[in-house]
């Protein structure tokens, strides 16, 4: 029944029952190359369905994902009456304070009785590392990287069973803070959007650790006038606004994929896909697919089978290649194919591609262009109140008869906020990636490339942790007038490169090779990985 699917010696059809993620209902295969054995070596091929396989693995991890095994940032339990509420002192200084019947079950039932308040803070590159939180915010189809002034963690149990603050209850925190700007907003960790959200403003109070002065009252009076208020409120409804514009903006300007033509003496067939799962495949017709060079375990004898089923999926490299799997019964087959077209097929692709790209210029021209009269309308308006700050600065200024002293390290510093629910929460500056060098780079080791999918960059210069993602990094940049520190993970080891190694990155053809240096310690704490990094 088999050889009646056949049409010729070098056409052939291959009849496919079902199929799981995209339904093949037929194959025609022209055979054209030289005849290649199964026992060739598998090597290619195998390693790309691992990648595969290893970044789908690690994009499903939750959201907060320490890197290191047995190293974290531990709670500090307190335990609080429910009732009667508590202000609690932490060790950094910070003050958290809880009010009377401040405590809600699952069931919405007020608690009594005492309860454990689990508490946790985070300051610097460190502590974010070790921690595995995100320190990415995503808006309006940007990615922005934190810059924090403190993040807090506070969890709350009774009988080991997660509690709530009770409706219209809250929590008055002050988070103590190496940092005094106003920039920064308040965020807190969705962990379910795997994104923060942003809440407004927090407060910020400074204060001598010795002796109150003057200066100390004006920077509070300054800080708590209605006029700062109001100005840090238009800075907040400033930036969503920026938000929303830029999210109104043309949201799919996709670059078309330029058609490329088969070659005649490389294996090649047709097979029926689900343009809605590959929208990018949906503009063309008389689309083939032919077989890459990467499958070096590619047999004719597969075209004498009828097989089951198939499934395609993304190939390894998006866009440009796809992973075909054909079954029957426990057999497996896998490929990795290539879109491409033959004569006709090839000039019609061709002229569509020339339309889809014209206007797909013509789209991006435009949306860089509004993305960039949004900014510049932003930073206008910013500028104009950062304007008014500096001359409600200057008033109070003038109004003390000691000015403003220039503020010391006996300062103490205090983030102050109200929380109505459990949770991290973090004083967070938005920022874009460093510039300096950009490049796409190779993380190695031993002249081998390293299996990780998290990288991460500290910038002295920055109280923050950049993230970067997949190796090679396509988009990888660092400004090289600070000092700089590189890790990553593979298989539960860390790997570094030394800030002296920055110095002599090469950067050729836009790409660069960036040889890690493997950390032998076994850390046990946070305070052990800042002493090694002298962070």
């Amino acid at each position: 029944m088999a050889d009646s699917f056949f049409k010729s010696k070098k056409n052939w059809t291959i009849v496919i029952a079902a199929s799981i993620a995209v339904i093949a209902s037929v194959f025609v295969l022209n055979k054209r190359s030289n005849k290649v054995t199964v026992e060739e070596n598998k090597t290619t091929i195998d390693d790309s369905l691992k990648l595969v396989d290893f970044y789908k693995k690690e994009e499903a991890k939750p959201c907060i994902n320490p890197p290191l095994s047995g190293v974290n940032i531990p709670y500090t339990i307190y335990k609080v009456n429910a009732v009667s509420g508590a202000k609690l002192t932490l060790k950094t200084g910070s003050i958290i304070t809880i009010p009377k019947n401040a405590f809600i079950d699952e069931t919405g039932k007020q608690l009594k009785g005492e309860v454990e308040l689990r508490c946790r803070e985070f300051h610097d590159p460190v502590d974010f590392f070790v921690a595995g939180i995100p320190m990415t915010y995503d808006s309006a189809g940007v990615r922005y990287h934190f810059e924090s002034a403190g993040m807090i963690e506070i969890v709350a149990y009774q009988n080991d069973k997660e509690i709530s603050i009770a409706p219209e209850k809250s929590f008055n925190i002050e988070l103590a803070s190496n940092y005094k700007s106003t920039e920064h907003n308040l965020y807190k960790l969705d962990t379910t959007k795997n994104n923060w959200s942003c809440l407004g403003k927090d407060k910020v109070i400074v204060t001598k650790n010795k002796v109150e002065n003057k200066n100390n009252k004006v920077v509070a009076m300054v800080q708590s006038s209605k006029e700062h208020e109001a100005i840090e409120e238009q800075q907040t409804t400033l930036q969503k606004e920026k938000e929303t514009q830029l999210a109104s903006l043309q949201k799919n300007v996709t670059e078309p994929i330029k058609p490329v033509k088969a070659i005649s003496t490389k294996y090649n067939f047709n097979i029926d896909v689900d343009v809605n799962e590959f929208p990018e495949l949906a503009i063309y017709k008389g689309l083939l697919f032919q077989v890459g060079d990467e499958n070096k375990n590619f047999n004719e004898s597969s075209y004498n089978v009828v097989w089951d089923d198939a499934t395609i999926k993304e190939g390894t490299k998006k866009g440009e290649n796809y992973l075909l799997t054909l079954k029957k019964g426990a057999k497996k087959y896998s490929l990795i194919v290539y879109p491409v077209f033959e004569g006709k097929n090839y000039e019609s692709a061709k002229k569509t591609y020339q339309e889809k790209y014209k206007r797909y210029t013509v789209l991006l021209d435009k949306k860089v262009e509004d993305e960039k009269r949004i900014e510049a309308e932003y930073q206008a308006k910013l500028a104009a109140l950062k304007k008014q700050e500096a001359a409600l600065k200057r008033k109070w200024e003038e109004e003390s008869k000691e000015g403003f002293n220039q503020l010391t390290a006996q300062e103490k510093i205090k983030r102050v906020f109200a929380i109505n629910s459990f949770g991290i929460y973090n004083c967070d500056h938005a920022m874009p990636y460093p510039k300096g060098i950009s490049c796409i780079a190779s993380l190695t080791i031993d002249n081998k490339k390293l299996l990780c999918y998290d990288i991460f960059l500290v910038d002295s210069a920055k109280n923050a942790l950049f993230n970067f993602y997949k190796n090679p990094v396509m988009n990888f940049s660092f400004d090289p007038q600070s000092k700089n520190i590189l890790w990553t993970v593979e298989n539960g080891v860390l790997y570094w490169l030394k800030p002296e190694q920055f110095n002599n990155v090469q950067v050729k053809e836009g790409k660069a090779d960036l040889v890690m240096n493997k950390v032998d310690i076994k850390f046990k704490s946070a305070d052990e990985i800042k002493a090694f990094f002298k962070l």
